[in-house]
């Protein structure tokens, strides 16, 4: 009863204009999640057909959100992915093009290149990187230099997950910039420092970028510790599908372990949660199905990507949507929710998957370019656009398909399509000019 007179006499006095108006406390922007797995094939997660590999927690994740089926990432590789992935443009503009290899210790991100925290920190944001960076070897081209305020992870490609060291078995596991050892399987480490973040940082918006090195090689499930440096064992006698289940369900797990604790955390209405792969999958171990191809080739096989996203009571439940995304929307997708303006001091190449996240709307039509060169191979090339796909394949082939029609990419309408095929061979090379000019100079030509 004094509860309920005490809100007549507010209300009185508020009528009278007795009583000052509280201002109203401003929205919280929501935390971001951006998971990222490593040579994963399109078709193998449960709601993508697989049949071997159980991943009850994404599944979810693609139950409660919004799933994409025509998802790509950057490259048909690491490295250019995740540059495009932070920065929001094409990876060429970056100087980040190719694979950074284990041997190349001087190679790095170039340190005028602004990338997605150092954003979001102008909205309030702290923002932790947990995982594989494959940026640049040397500290200066480390994630901390880049507007992370954390960073527990590897800088190289791929490491043993259990001894931490990459393919020329120098150490690789950092705790901001000092080299730290950790005896654990290294998806579980990602995850459990993921945890420990958010409940370091749960009463302030942040940004939590998860780039997990599984099912990527050394093929390690978590129950394989005695395998720890043995290279001839994790890289070749255990290339296995069976081997590569393993890797799947533990980081499906662990994925699983982290939105656990966001809900745990009473978080879970407050987080936007992004989940792609950064290229498809190897032969042997990896099911692209069902598209051709494989990691390292523009065939379908080697970028499409699930990409998954779920914001509850923000996002649309439960909706499979067509549009082509491809990894760089992220950024602006990120600056979108966290109401920061597009950058005004370099190019924004990706675009906001709001409007389709929200169903509030469409995007609109765009072309999709890719360009990879392996540095011992020639040029490949891809352009997407109006449900067609013109591609140069590792042979130097033209290829022309009717993608919408097509997704296996089976029927080369190249010979009966003349004028198209070199139409859009154009527009490639007229794109490839412009996203090169200026760039830096990452890589000896």
């Amino acid at each position: 009863m004094r509860y309920f007179c005490a809100i007549l006499l507010t209300l009185a006095l508020a009528a009278c204009g007795g009583a000052p108006q509280a201002e109203p406390e401003p929205e919280r922007p929501p935390n971001i999640v951006i998971i990222l797995a490593d040579d994963l094939g399109y078709g193998d997660l449960g709601v993508t057909g697989a049949k071997d590999i159980h991943t009850p927690h994404l599944d979810a994740l693609a139950s409660d959100g919004v799933r994409f089926t025509q998802a790509y990432s950057n490259a048909p590789v690491c490295s250019p992915t995740r540059a495009a992935l932070l920065s929001g443009m094409y990876q060429q503009r970056t100087g980040i093009d190719r694979v950074i290899y284990v041997s190349e210790r001087e190679i790095g991100l170039d340190p005028s290149v602004r990338l997605l925290p150092s954003y979001l920190d102008e909205a309030g944001y702290v923002s932790g990187i947990f995982g594989k960076w494959h940026l640049g070897y040397p500290k200066e081209q480390f994630p901390t230099r880049f507007g992370f305020d954390a960073f527990v992870g590897f800088v190289a490609g791929n490491i043993d997950y259990f001894a931490h060291t990459d393919r020329l078995e120098n150490p690789d596991l950092w705790n901001g910039e000092e080299p730290i050892t950790d005896k654990r399987y290294m998806t579980e480490i990602i995850a459990s420092e993921a945890i420990a973040f958010i409940d370091r940082h749960k009463d302030r918006p942040f940004l939590l970028y998860l780039p997990f090195n599984a099912p990527h090689d050394p093929f390690q499930g978590p129950g394989d510790k005695d395998s720890a440096g043995d290279q001839e064992l994790t890289r070749k006698t255990y290339r296995t599908r069976k081997k590569y289940v393993e890797m799947v369900e533990s980081l499906d797990t662990q994925i699983g372990e982290v939105v656990g604790h966001l809900k745990k955390q009473l978080l879970d209405d407050q987080t936007a949660i992004f989940f792609m792969s950064d290229n498809g999958g190897l032969p042997i171990v990896a099911d692209n199905s069902p598209f051709s191809g494989y990691k390292t080739e523009l065939w379908e096989g080697g970028i499409r990507s699930t990409l998954l996203a779920r914001y509850p009571g923000h996002f649309q439940s439960g909706k499979t949507v067509d549009t082509p995304a491809i990894s760089m929307d992220l950024f602006a997708t990120a600056l979108d929710l966290a109401g920061v303006e597009p950058p005004s001091d370099h190019t924004l190449d990706g675009a906001s998957l709001l409007p389709v996240l929200e169903g509030t709307g469409e995007m609109a039509r765009r072309p999709l370019y890719f360009r990879y060169q392996n540095p011992r191979g020639p040029v490949q090339r891809a352009l997407i656009e109006d449900g067609w796909k013109y591609l140069r394949d590792p042979d130097e082939k033209d290829h022309l398909f009717r993608l919408s029609e097509d997704p296996g990419e089976k029927n080369d309408l190249a010979a009966a399509e003349p004028e198209r095929l070199e139409a859009m061979r154009a527009r490639w090379e007229a794109w490839a000019t412009e996203v090169q000019q200026g760039a830096p100079q990452t890589f000896s030509k």
